[in-house]
């Protein structure tokens, strides 16, 4: 399980003061407003900032960092991620998993380990969990639909029942 998850993306600056758009990976958003420092992430550098300020902008967030006080400065930071401990992340409802504790998950049809997750995406109806075979190491996409295609999905145990094996082969 990891211990830090991407919470949203910065999207462009906004304004003069040096304010980012920031798209939230959830609907619940409500815990950028509680934030204090978070770390931004592009490809493999890191950046702790102190959070300013965080204010509602349609669909989206405004935030403001300290030291980004421009449009210049806040265009460098365009397209980094969001990340935050695990325990400043939007809460979750009975049910629910983070989207980055899928991957990594063993998916498994009448008690075998038949699958591993390599990657998640964005679908049309519902995430795509992008697995990899045991048996012969193809790839394969499988919706993220529970009670129709995966079930017992269990963070803890890093397991997912396949309820549909035609869908490997």
């Amino acid at each position: 399980m990891k211990q830090v998850l991407s919470t949203g993306v910065i999207r462009s600056p906004h304004g003069v003061k040096g304010y980012v758009k920031v798209h939230p990976y959830s609907d619940d958003f409500d815990h950028f407003f509680k934030l204090k420092e978070v770390t931004l992430q592009r490809g493999d550098k890191t950046r702790r900032v102190e959070v300013e300020k965080v204010q509602n902008h349609s669909d989206e967030l405004l935030m403001k960092f300290r030291g980004i006080d421009s449009p210049e400065d806040a265009r460098f930071i365009s397209g980094w991620e969001i990340l935050v401990p695990r325990d400043q992340a939007s809460r979750l409802e009975e049910g629910e998993v983070y989207t980055a504790d899928l991957q990594g998950m063993k998916l498994v049809y009448d008690n075998e380990e038949v699958a591993e997750v390599v990657s998640v995406m964005d679908g049309a109806q519902a995430l795509l969990l992008e697995v990899k075979t045991t048996r012969n190491d193809r790839l394969h996409l499988v919706p993220y639909m529970r009670g129709v295609f995966i079930d017992d999905v269990d963070v803890e145990k890093g397991t997912m029942r396949l309820l549909r094996p035609e869908l490997l082969d």
